[in-house]
């Protein structure tokens, strides 16, 4: 096995470690707690499109999607080598529907700057195609761009990665695109759970590259912008990012994870009011509350500002502003539920499993899925506050459970299903609202002919993992009360339980997807496996999760680092786009 190879993941704090009612009586209770479709779903899915193309072709500087020349190694590497991509933002621009933005965890920088860094992705025809490029700053970038970022600096000091990607617009063809940059951290001798890390939470910003074309919204870099730095040395580190932009007023919103090496960890909240060049000091949400994670920010008619995380354990977490961001409510938790996560499959609390030494008790192999949620989304037509989280049911079932407030965050509904399904399981809920629509996606397992629900997604009872999962929609046209139908988004299912990090041995899968709404126009990205190539490890478990080029397999790739994987297809994760006809 290769030593040379990326950490399993670049999401939450690297230094964490590791008689019930059967389903055909929980399902009359399901019907008392679940949303009653309203009417049968009259939606329709485009086609399947692959965002991220790195084979046979080239990912295009900051400096050519404005119209320069230059290029280098690192992009036309990523061009060819087939690597893992995952967790998918996208934003579509609200004065030109067709131009959308995606971004995501992209590994194509691996080979050739060392780690993982931000992937950019545009498009001017509604999703049909794409343009792939990489955030200026990254490693091995000379651009005017990439060397006047206040990441380059950083870069050069050891904070090689860039993540946990998220985006929105304002009114005036600008977007602004938010994430993470750090070092994957040493341990200091203080303990395993203390590290010394550098990094910071930036928003970067993209203009229209002529004012006069709408269509080139988006396309010009402009700069990226500090909005917090780690402390280096106190276990530090700065987590999972959320923006939100009026288009109205042109304020940017932007809430993140804030962890320590101890005591509790925090949700700060910063805003900007004059377009991204500055942002105000980070400000404490989370008083009160020990266990934050994952802030998720969306806007009311009338300089509201609504804000929700998880209590880890406990439940949504919540606080407003009435005045443009200015101050907050006291946080408090409004919703309750028992998070469905990955951990409860491992037997020993693991939130990953895969092989030696990732492998766990149960001897399932699969992915984290742990950031619960809550995802909040504003209908401004109904007046309404919508969220969605992923939440256990009584015999461990994973399921979309959402709640509704009509009163700006005072009062929540109580929990109820979203999109009840007998079978499968459902995880990484995403919403938004546009036009007096809520949109819904998931993850769903459901069809899985291994079901069970004491067993993760696509795996059987000893351990064979499958292509079982899919992406679902589902729409609300009365302010999030009530619920049409889902429908599949997926054209084919995907096993999420490939072993591509940790030198092969363990899946990673991101840790949300996204919808995207600008009036009519609905689209989705996902995190997708399909042109991933297996291959059986006869020698070993032959879990179905091991892939070709591996030594595992018979297979001669030793590294990451190397070209071999680019022939192989085994380390072929991509993000995938659909449009979704309301």
């Amino acid at each position: 096995m290769a030593t040379t190879s990326i950490p399993k993941s670049v999401k939450t704090p690297r230094w964490f470690t590791r008689p019930y009612l059967r389903i055909a009586c929980a399902w009359a209770f399901v019907i008392a707690s679940v949303a009653i479709p309203a009417a049968v779903s009259a939606q329709t899915v485009g086609a399947n499109v692959r965002v991220t193309v790195d084979t046979g072709s080239t990912y295009e500087s900051a400096d050519q999607l404005a119209g320069g020349t230059y290029t280098d190694g690192v992009l036309q590497r990523c061009g060819t080598d087939r690597r893992m991509q995952n967790e998918p933002t996208l934003a579509i621009d609200p004065r030109n529907s067709s131009v959308w933005a995606s971004g995501a965890n992209d590994y194509c920088t691996v080979p050739t700057a060392g780690d993982a860094w931000a992937g950019f992705y545009r498009s001017t025809n509604s999703g049909r195609t794409w343009t792939d490029s990489l955030l200026p700053g990254y490693n091995g970038d000379t651009s005017t761009e990439g060397t006047s970022s206040p990441l380059h600096q950083l870069v050069a000091g050891g904070a090689l990665a860039a993540g946990d990607p998220v985006m929105s617009w304002d009114g005036n063809g600008n977007l602004f695109f938010m994430g993470n940059n750090f070092n994957r951290g040493v341990e200091n001798g203080v303990s395993g759970t203390t590290r010394d890390n550098t990094g910071v939470i930036w928003v970067a910003t993209y203009a229209p590259s002529n004012s006069a074309d709408h269509s080139t919204d988006g396309s010009k870099y402009v700069r990226t912008v500090v909005l917090a730095t780690n402390t280096f040395g106190l276990g530090m580190f700065n987590d999972k990012t959320n923006l939100s932009v009026d288009p109205t007023t042109g304020n940017i919103y932007a809430a993140w994870s804030d962890f320590h090496g101890g005591g509790c960890n925090e949700i700060l909240f910063s805003r900007s009011t004059d377009h991204g060049a500055t942002f105000s000091p980070p400000l404490k949400l989370s008083s009160g509350i020990c266990s934050n994670q994952g802030p998720s920010i969306t806007i009311g008619p009338s300089g509201q500002v609504y804000i929700g995380w998880e209590d880890i354990g406990v439940g949504a977490a919540f606080a407003s502003s009435t005045n443009f961001g200015i101050t907050f409510s006291m946080a408090r938790v409004v919703v309750t539920y028992t998070r469905f996560i990955s951990g409860q499959f491992s037997g020993n609390g693991a939130r990953e499993c895969g092989d030696a030494p990732f492998n766990c008790p149960t001897g399932f192999t699969f992915p984290r899925f742990d950031l619960a949620g809550p995802y909040l989304a504003a209908d401004n037509v109904h007046g309404t506050v919508v969220m969605a989280f992923q939440a256990a049911q009584s015999n461990g079932q994973g399921q979309i459970e959402f709640a509704v407030s009509s009163d700006g965050g005072s009062t929540w509904s109580s929990p109820a299903l979203l999109a009840a399904a007998a079978t499968g399981h459902q995880f990484f809920p995403f919403l938004a609202a546009s036009g007096g629509r809520v949109n819904a996606i998931w993850y769903d397992s459901r069809g899985d002919s291994n079901y069970s629900p004491d067993r993760p997604p696509c795996n059987s009872a000893t351990g064979q993992t499958s292509a079982c999962l899919n992406v679902r929609y589902a729409e609300s046209s009365d302010g999030g009360k009530t619920w049409g139908l889902s429908i599949l988004v997926t054209d084919t299912p995907t096993n999420l339980n490939y072993e591509q990090f940790g030198g092969r041995l363990v899946p990673f899968f991101g840790d949300y997807i996204t919808v995207a709404a600008q009036g009519g126009t609905v689209g989705v990205v996902w995190t997708d496996q399909r042109n991933t190539v297996g291959a059986a490890d006869a020698s070993g478990d032959n879990d179905g999760a091991d892939v070709a080029g591996d030594p595992e397999t018979g297979g001669t790739c030793t590294s990451s680092f190397t070209t071999c994987f680019d022939g192989t297809g085994g380390l072929d994760q991509n993000i995938y786009a659909a449009t979704i006809t309301p």
